[in-house]
């Protein structure tokens, strides 16, 4: 039997993903670049750089991550660079943007001229369901707004990058595109290449690609002079191909509420359930909650009071011991993890074709090597 807790990544379905981007690539004559703040799995970066053409990095550990794994151009964005890395960092980067013309003024010297070097900005429109993954809001501290397009753009700087969407539809593109074109057009008509970001979720069932691929198209038509166009994707590589497994340790009630007890934990392995919030899907349960059906409370296995969700209803009651299927747990889940409470971590593992291959094993070093020196 397969090691539980365990997220479980379905290469099949990974596939299906990359052969959708690449068709959407190749349609609209992009570049696609992986970021690895969603994803970043070694095992699997062979499988994803048939499609990608860089990688999108966001601190040292990510551009050492890409350089290593990948030997294809690295794309830099921080809100900020710490001084210890910057060596690091010139040695494995290709592309360097800054967050602010401030820090651009401050760094720029120490760039060699083989760096492309872009600014990020904030067209002060974005898309997403909560604020806390909307940088495209007034007054957000990632990205330059409108108002610095009085100044002339500086002269090292040869692209634009902005994101401000998340988990969005082309529609939302499109409007993103007119923002920025509305807002930054002096700049616009300075540069060779531009980024237009992540959040382009592409592989979900009903994406609009004939009008990303339209919105491209207008876009080249209107800056004529723009050599290269970018996008970086993190979730639409690997959506909705693969799950969290979790086991139910104990059934209890209290008060009204029916409770699973978990070996997983909503804050520990699956933060964005809780900070979005939203609700995750478990495959074995009803679409809906049903008083008529054994309903129950899913506990997460850490000590925290709110690491919890429900209520889910199920074809018949649940016992100790059975498995199951959080579904769509492949991006932001294991990039994010913790070892609070120093509750096992999940195992990794991919669902291949003739089986399962268990990649990692997590234990008591993995959570002493980070407390310790050791």
């Amino acid at each position: 039997m397969l090691p539980s807790p365990a997220f479980v990544i379905e290469r099949e379905r990974l596939w299906s993903n990359l052969h959708r981007l690449r068709e959407v690539k190749d349609a609209a004559h992009i570049e696609l670049l992986f970021a690895l703040k969603g994803f970043a799995l070694p095992a699997l970066m062979p499988d994803i750089l048939t499609v990608a053409d860089g990688i999108a990095a966001s601190s040292l550990n990510e551009a050492l991550f890409g350089y290593t794994h990948s030997r294809k151009p690295v794309h830099l964005y921080a809100p900020a660079y710490r001084p210890a890395d910057m060596d690091a960092l010139i040695s494995v980067t290709q592309t360097w943007v800054f967050n602010s013309l401030e820090a651009y003024h401050r760094w720029v010297s120490k760039l060699p001229e083989r760096i492309e070097i872009g600014l990020r900005v904030n067209p002060l429109y974005g898309y997403a369901s909560a604020d806390i993954y909307n940088p495209g809001r007034l007054g957000s501290r990632l990205g330059i707004p409108p108002e610095a397009v009085s100044q002339p753009l500086p002269s090292r700087v040869s692209g634009l990058h902005v994101h401000t969407l998340c988990e969005a539809g082309a529609e939302a593109f499109a409007s993103l595109v007119e923002a920025l074109l509305e807002r930054f057009a002096p700049w616009l008509a300075s540069v060779r290449w531009l980024n237009l970001g992540g959040g382009h979720l592409i592989t979900r069932s009903g994406y609009n690609a004939a009008l990303f691929v339209e919105v491209i198209q207008n876009l080249r038509r209107r800056l004529p002079h723009i050599e290269r166009i970018i996008i970086e994707p993190s979730a639409a590589f690997v959506w909705e191909a693969g799950y969290l497994q979790a086991e139910v340790l104990d059934l209890t009630r209290s008060g009204e509420r029916q409770w699973a007890m978990l070996d997983v934990s909503f804050t520990a392995h699956m933060p964005d359930t809780l900070e979005m919030p939203y609700k995750p899907i478990i495959r074995e349960a009803l679409p809906d909650p049903d008083p008529a059906y054994p309903t129950y409370w899913m506990g997460g296995v850490t000590c925290l009071a709110g690491d919890e969700m429900g209520p889910y209803s199920f074809a018949k009651p649940l016992e100790v011991g059975q498995r199951l299927t959080f579904h769509d747990m492949a991006h932001y889940t294991f990039v994010k993890t913790t070892l609070f409470n120093g509750v096992a971590h999940p195992a990794l593992i991919i669902k291949e074709r003739e089986g399962f291959r268990v990649v990692k094993v997590f234990g008591y070093e993995d959570y002493a090597r980070r407390l310790s020196s050791g």
